[in-house]
């Protein structure tokens, strides 16, 4: 790395710059065509020489167009802000880049990028990596139940938009008709099982959730008719109902190696004869995407990303032995689990 991509790879103003804008929805605010500094403000409830400032950053780094329409009267200097002192405003309209902020576009950043949501969260954790680095974790270890209502929402909806997209592959990838009763184990408000129980008409399932997001998943299962039972509770607190398959998706990586055993334990004893545990996790075949993850789990403080050896090794810790490996067309990978003896 040279130290020309070195200041790059360091520059903050540019991710911080694509967040605020991403907070205010000013790609949505511009969907509908151009806007002065001064409207775009007034919609977006920021200062407006403020904003302007911004917007000509981010027109700068390819993610908004303006148009310098001076009208009549005394031209703005070059490049300067006019903050509403004179006659000449610019007009701010979506570039190419900006284009991925639209909150409804087909693979949109805005709602990871919202500084106000689950994504500012996880953002705002960095900010304390030296701290973490120096004491071998944060000095509060956060969870979902340690986030404010509004992050917990918004972690819900991010992990109920990716499951929805993905959970028709996990469908696809195994055999579920092979198994009676499935029960999910922290799938949110319940995307991931609304995709089986559709393809699988005849499947059971359950879904065990913290009782902050079971409501919502209620919710989400009548508006998509299907019949799915919710349980309410902490995994670690609850007896799980006896099932023939049990699916962890990105759950054992928010727990160190302790709990993830004993969640898995926790699955084995109430595993029915036959059947299978599935873990869906992400696997380390691009490092620096599997760094990058277990950085994150290290600062928000509570969990790791492992090997698949890590992961054979906690299953075994928990009494269980890996059978296959099922790799959907999208999606983490899925380890599935049987009983060692």
């Amino acid at each position: 790395m040279t130290p020309a991509e070195l200041a790059a790879a360091s520059d903050l103003i540019l991710p911080m710059a694509i967040r605020v804008a991403a907070t205010l929805r000013v790609a949505d605010l511009l969907a509908d065509g151009p806007l002065t500094a001064r409207v775009l403000a007034e919609k977006a409830g920021a200062d407006p020489n403020a904003l302007e400032r911004l917007m000509r950053y981010l027109v700068a780094r390819d993610l908004f167009e303006v148009d310098e329409d001076q009208g009549e009267g005394e031209e703005a200097p070059a490049g300067r802000p006019t903050g509403g002192r004179g006659k000449a405003e610019a007009r701010f309209a979506l570039g190419g880049g900006g284009r991925w902020l639209l909150d409804g576009a087909p693979g949109s950043m805005r709602k990871w990028l919202d500084l106000e949501g689950f994504g500012g969260h996880m953002d705002r954790a960095f900010f304390g990596l030296l701290g973490t680095v120096r004491a071998g974790g944060p000095v509060a270890a956060g969870n979902k139940l340690s986030l404010s209502a509004g992050a917990a929402a918004s972690y819900d909806e991010l992990m109920g938009e990716r499951a929805r997209s993905e959970g028709p592959a996990l469908a696809e990838a195994i055999d579920w008709s092979r198994f009676g009763h499935v029960v999910d184990i922290g799938g949110g408000t319940g995307a991931q099982l609304i995709a089986l129980l559709t393809a699988f008409p005849k499947l059971r399932g359950t879904l065990v959730e913290l009782p902050a997001s079971v409501e919502t998943a209620r919710r989400e299962f009548a508006a998509a008719g299907v019949t799915c039972e919710v349980l309410g509770g902490n995994l670690f607190e609850l007896e799980l109902p006896p099932a023939d398959a049990f699916v962890l998706r990105y759950l054992l990586h928010s727990f160190e190696d302790d709990q993830a055993v004993e969640a898995l334990t926790k699955c084995r004893n109430a595993l029915l004869p036959s059947g299978s545990v599935f873990v869906l996790e992400a696997s380390n075949t691009v490092p620096a995407v599997f760094a990058a993850m277990d950085l994150l789990m290290l600062v928000l403080g509570h969990g790791r990303e492992r090997t698949l050896a890590e992961y054979d090794a906690a299953a075994a810790a928990a009494g269980l032995r890996r059978a296959a490996i099922h790799t959907p067309t999208a999606g983490p990978r899925a380890l599935e689990y049987i009983a060692a003896d």
